[in-house]
């Protein structure tokens, strides 16, 4: 199989519920980017009436889309935490014997889900999800942990913790255009099981007025915010702002950090997108040692050694007191793998070799 012979369509439903949109009937009409396909299920916006619909329509546009043109070399993936639609177009292919993947980004029992999609709904979804988990001919999984829970019958399966813009590689990141300060930037959720307090009391610890610690993002920790400021002058909270600035402000700094605690039993299951997005700026990462992340990035990240306060105090005083050119050149060298071996053409060539496999 290859990728120039590929023809690609989607289906998907129409995220709207009761609580974001009045509309109640709902048609979306199929386009086209980049010869690619996109399909859209109409519905009605009522709770469960929308979801009984989505499958129904997802079970007959699979249907179709199998016998048109037959059979042969037709794979589908899904998402499985899209429980209506996949769960239609699982259904419709075991019945048509096609092949599907299913990409598992999370695990329902693991899912950090508000109070609110806590009741009996989402238990009920989660069951159905984790079960019909078990019947697909291929996964596409973000750690290796992963596998061991999903894949029960020994499928053939890819470990796709992420991907990069290839087109990055135009974006360069420069040594002379980096700020005066030494700037250490966090981007993400404000909260403090995601480590920021941690990382806010540490650095607050380090000495030298020509350090600054920007924090982007929002969360419970946003209202604590302006007292940290006026404690340490060095720090600086942006709020939510566009992710082309956070970007721009992450080619400027001297060094980026996810200081997410690699203790919790999520993090076996899951690597965030943010470490891909940091290396693939060309500012050296610094992170802690989560479980889900594959070997072959470890030369390429600065690794908190110890998680404690004092062990992030020490860590970052170290590498703060390294030549700008040695910090430079790590990260460059992560920009570097990152496009080389993670790339969305990259990674695409993975999933083709997974669909030949299977």
């Amino acid at each position: 199989m290859h990728q120039d012979s590929c023809s690609i369509e989607t289906l998907s439903s129409i995220p709207v519920t009761t609580a974001t949109h009045s509309k109640r009937i709902w048609r979306v009409p199929s386009v086209m980017v980049k010869n690619v396909k996109y399909h859209f299920v109409s519905t009605l916006n009522f709770p469960v009436i929308k979801n009984i619909l989505v499958f129904i329509i997802g079970f007959f546009k699979t249907l179709l889309w199998a016998f048109r043109g037959g059979r042969q070399d037709k794979v589908i993936i899904c998402d499985v935490l899209n429980v209506s639609i996949s769960t239609a177009a699982l259904i419709a292919c075991k019945m048509v014997g096609i092949k599907t993947i299913a990409i598992v980004t999370d695990l329902p029992n693991l899912m950090l889900c508000s109070e609110k999609n806590r009741g009996f709904q989402r238990r009920v979804l989660n069951k159905i999800t984790t079960m019909l988990m078990l019947n697909y001919d291929g996964y596409i999984l973000l750690t290796e942990q992963m596998n061991q829970v999903v894949n029960g019958r020994s499928r053939p399966y890819l470990i796709m913790e992420g991907l990069v813009d290839a087109d990055m590689v135009t974006s360069e990141n420069r040594l002379k255009e980096k700020a005066s300060e030494k700037i250490v930037v966090y981007a993400g959720g404000i909260y403090e099981k995601y480590g920021v307090k941690k990382l806010i009391d540490a650095f607050m610890r380090l000495s030298g007025d020509d350090l600054r610690l920007h924090i982007y993002g929002h969360g419970e920790m946003a209202k604590d915010m302006p007292d940290y400021m006026k404690q340490d002058s060095r720090i600086v909270y942006f709020g939510t702002v566009a992710n082309d600035e956070v970007v721009k402000k992450q080619l400027q700094a001297t060094l980026l950090i996810n200081p997410r605690p690699s203790s919790a039993e999520l993090t076996k299951y899951s690597f965030p997108s943010k470490n891909m997005e940091s290396m693939v700026s060309g500012t050296p990462l610094l992170a802690t040692p989560l479980p889900g992340m594959p070997q072959d990035h470890r030369p390429f990240v600065y690794i908190f050694d110890d998680e404690s306060i004092d062990g992030m105090f020490h860590t970052l005083r170290r590498l703060l007191a390294k030549p700008r050119e040695e910090l430079h050149e790590f990260g460059r060298l992560a920009k570097q793998f990152v496009l080389t071996h993670k790339s969305n053409r990259i990674q695409a060539k993975h999933i083709l070799s997974l669909l030949e496999a299977i």
